[in-house]
């Protein structure tokens, strides 16, 4: 998924679920983590991905809770 449809469909989400969908990626990610450890990921790219749709989903979350 591009990075533009990715932001906005998480701009479209009620905070509630952007907060359940945050424990998803960073679930997600650690688990990646682990096999990169374990030496059993193919894509160290999947990693990069999570880490900033991480950061999407937090600033979202930070602009919708200011306003």
């Amino acid at each position: 998924m591009k990075s533009v449809e990715e932001t906005k469909k998480y701009r479209e989400m009620a905070a509630d679920k952007l907060v359940l969908e945050l424990a998803e990626v960073r679930r997600n990610l650690a688990h990646a983590e682990l096999k990169v450890q374990a030496g059993k990921l193919d894509k160290y790219s999947d990693i990069e991905k999570l880490r900033k749709s991480v950061a999407r989903i937090s600033t979202i979350i930070s602009e919708k809770s200011a306003e």
